[in-house]
């Protein structure tokens, strides 16, 4: 990933939450994606999944997940979701559903 792995906003703090929104194994379609973050001013995080040093995980360590601050996730689903539609990014990934309980 770029060096753009965290970003915050003019409207974040520092307890702000971060959830989890999106997942993709695609480079370029997570580096737009934080590109409009970056444009909307949407604080967010970038994590790729690292191998593991235990042989038995299960799991893709080529997926990226991205994270916004809590109050903007609408909106940033909604973003990613338009360029979906507008064919601006692939839409290789997936959204994350929020954990109720």
């Amino acid at each position: 990933m770029s060096n753009r792995e965290a970003h915050s906003s003019s409207t974040s703090s520092d307890d702000v939450e971060m959830i989890w929104i999106f997942t993709t194994s695609n480079f370029a379609e997570a580096e737009f994606i934080t590109d409009i973050f970056d444009e909307e001013d949407i604080a967010y995080i970038v994590r790729k999944m690292e191998v593991s040093a235990f042989p038995t995980s299960v799991g893709g360590q080529d997926q990226t997940r991205l994270a916004v601050e809590d109050g903007r996730v609408e909106i940033a689903r909604g973003l990613i979701q338009q360029a979906i539609v507008d064919e601006a990014i692939p839409g290789d990934g997936n959204f994350i559903e929020p954990v109720t309980g």
